[in-house]
C-alpha cells in the first residue's frame, strides 16, 4: 500500500462512526495509530478535558506516553498543556532546548526516552476538548507536509468522536460526550486490569486481548469491558482462544 492509499484509508477509518464495533475511544485510538504510522513521530496519545475542564489520558500507543500526560495534568505544564489551553498547535522539536519552557515536564520526558514532543488541540465549534501528543525519541521537527496531514486527522476524529451516534450535537453537548469517553476509558481501564490480574500479563496486553475479543464478535470494546465489571462476563472468557 503506498502512502496515499495509506492516508485515504485513515480518513475512511476515522470517519465509519456506523459501524457495530466503533466507539469514541476506538476512534480515537485509531488517530493516535495513524499519526505513528504515517509521520515521522514514534508515540502518541490523547487528552481530554473533563468536566472541570482537566485534562486525562484517554488513549496512548504506548505506555510511556501515559505517563508523559499524566504528569503534564499534574503538574499543568507541558505541550499538551499549552495547546489546550490556548488552541493552537505546540512545537518543540529538540526537548534539550525546552527546560526553562517545561522545567518539570521536560526532564521526564527525556527519562522516558522522547526528545521532541508536539501537539494539537482537539476543536470543534471554537471549542477545545482535549489535544493530540506526539512524541519522537530523536529531535524531529514536524514538515508542513505532516502538520497539514496531523491538522486534518484531528480534525475529523474530533468531529467524529463528538457526532458517532449520529445525535444532533448541541453546544453544551460537547463537555457531555467529552466526559462520556473519559467514563468509558475509566471502565475499560478497570476491565482490562481484571482481564490482567488473571493472566498475568500486562495492562496494555490484556487491553490488547480485550479488544481483540471485542473485533471478533463485532462488538464495541466498551460493551465488553462493561460486561466484564458488571461480572456479566468473565476474564477468561475475554481470554480463550477465538471459536
Amino acid at each position: 500500500m503506498n502512502r496515499e492509499q495509506a492516508i485515504t484509508e485513515a480518513f475512511v477509518s476515522l470517519t465509519d462512526t456506523v459501524a457495530d464495533d466503533v466507539d469514541p475511544i476506538t476512534l480515537l485510538r485509531r488517530l493516535v495509530d495513524h499519526c505513528v504510522h504515517l509521520t515521522s513521530m514514534d508515540a502518541a496519545g490523547v487528552m481530554l478535558a473533563n468536566a472541570r475542564g482537566r485534562l486525562q489520558s484517554a488513549v496512548v500507543t504506548e505506555e510511556r506516553v501515559e505517563l508523559t500526560e499524566v504528569l503534564q495534568a499534574q503538574v499543568s505544564e507541558g505541550p499538551c498543556v499549552d495547546a489546550y489551553a490556548t488552541g493552537e498547535p505546540v512545537h518543540a522539536d529538540d526537548l534539550a532546548e525546552s527546560g526553562q519552557r517545561w522545567p518539570v515536564f521536560t526532564p521526564l520526558a527525556r527519562a522516558a526516552g522522547f526528545s521532541a514532543a508536539h501537539s494539537f488541540p482537539l476543536q470543534l465549534r471554537s471549542q477545545t476538548i482535549g489535544a493530540l501528543n506526539l512524541l519522537a525519541r530523536t529531535p524531529t521537527p514536524l514538515s508542513p507536509q505532516d502538520g497539514r496531514l496531523l491538522q486534518a486527522l484531528v480534525s475529523t476524529t474530533t468531529t467524529s468522536v463528538l457526532t458517532w451516534n449520529r445525535e444532533p450535537l448541541r453546544p453544551y453537548d460537547i463537555v457531555t460526550r467529552t466526559q462520556a469517553a473519559l467514563s468509558v476509558k475509566g471502565v475499560l481501564d478497570i476491565a482490562a486490569g481484571m482481564v490482567a490480574a488473571t493472566a498475568h500479563i500486562t495492562p496494555a496486553e490484556a487491553g490488547q486481548r480485550l479488544r481483540a475479543y471485542a473485533v471478533a464478535r463485532h462488538q464495541r470494546p466498551a460493551e465488553v469491558a462493561e460486561d466484564l465489571v458488571r461480572r456479566r462476563l468473565t476474564p477468561d472468557a475475554v481470554l480463550a482462544p477465538p471459536p
